[in-house]
């Protein structure tokens, strides 16, 4: 697999859990060696030699610090560790604060703060190093909507300054909305690669996914009914999704399905989802 990244740019990958996407970011930061082929990253080998590892962070899934310290002395700790000098130090901390907006919180205990800032301080801990290249294991998984999208100011303000980022997410919507570009990983290979309107233009065309929400569960009759309008269940017996091609094929939905009995609280139009997006990847190599 090649990937590039630009300069200030972000990059997301999203795949099924067991895809690899974790395993790919221990190997560029040298964490894992390659059982066959090579690793280049700058074009040389993190796991053997140090230079490219001190251009890039990673910031882990799970909050890497020590929870009865604060936030400055985490900070200060992991810059000692990262082998910057005392003089260094103290700049560094400030720059890494100011960056993801912590500077507020320096004086709190880790274990104190919000899932949010936990995550703002964790990718603090990474920036360190001025690195060029951050590398992120889904870093907004277990945050609020509120810290999600502080977060994502936080790593956008990141690329604006020149850092390239790559990220790991199972979210298609955070991807659309953080990524410039997207990798889809499937069966061990780089199945897509884009900007994530032209790889949905490309699977789906103008498809897009018609979520039906009805007002009561559906008796068999009913069930009947959607299916031979071309609905299918989903894990919410209220929600039925099907296809449309249109705006005008979608109009006349609610009218069909009226037609034929069918109580509806809601229906709406959305986006291909990841599962969708997957399924055609997957369906497309088999």
């Amino acid at each position: 697999m090649n990937l590039t990244l630009n300069q200030g740019e972000i990059f997301a990958l999203l795949g099924r859990n067991g895809t690899g996407k974790t395993t790919l970011m221990r190997l560029l930061t040298g964490q894992l060696r390659s059982t066959s082929g090579d690793v280049r990253v700058f074009g040389r080998d993190p796991g053997r030699e140090a230079e490219p590892r001190r251009m890039m962070s990673l910031v882990p899934q799970d909050i890497a610090l020590y929870l009865r310290l604060t936030v400055r002395e985490n900070l200060e700790v992991m810059a000692g560790m990262a082998g910057l000098s005392k003089r260094e130090i103290s700049p560094r901390v400030e720059e890494a604060m100011a960056l993801v907006q912590v500077t507020g919180r320096q004086h709190e205990l880790i274990d104190h703060l919000s899932g949010g800032y936990k995550r703002r301080a964790n990718i603090a801990a990474a920036l360190l190093t001025r690195p060029r290249l951050l590398l992120l294991d889904e870093p907004t998984v277990g945050v609020d909507v509120d810290a999600r999208l502080s977060l994502h100011r936080t790593l956008k303000r990141l690329r604006d300054d020149g850092t390239s980022i790559l990220l790991t997410t199972h979210d298609l919507d955070e991807a659309r909305t953080l990524a410039d570009r997207i990798g889809i990983l499937a069966s061990g290979r780089m199945a897509e690669e884009g900007p994530v309107e032209g790889i949905l233009r490309r699977m789906f065309g103008d498809r897009r996914e018609v979520l039906a929400t009805l007002s009561r569960e559906p008796d068999n009759a009913v069930k009947s009914a959607l299916e031979r309008l071309r609905f299918a269940p989903t894990l919410n017996p209220l929600e039925w999704t099907s296809w449309s091609t249109g705006m005008e094929s979608f109009a006349s939905l609610p009218v069909a399905l009226r037609r034929h009995g069918i109580d509806l609280h809601e229906i709406r139009l959305r986006e291909p989802g990841l599962e969708h997006v997957l399924a055609h990847v997957e369906g497309a190599s088999s």
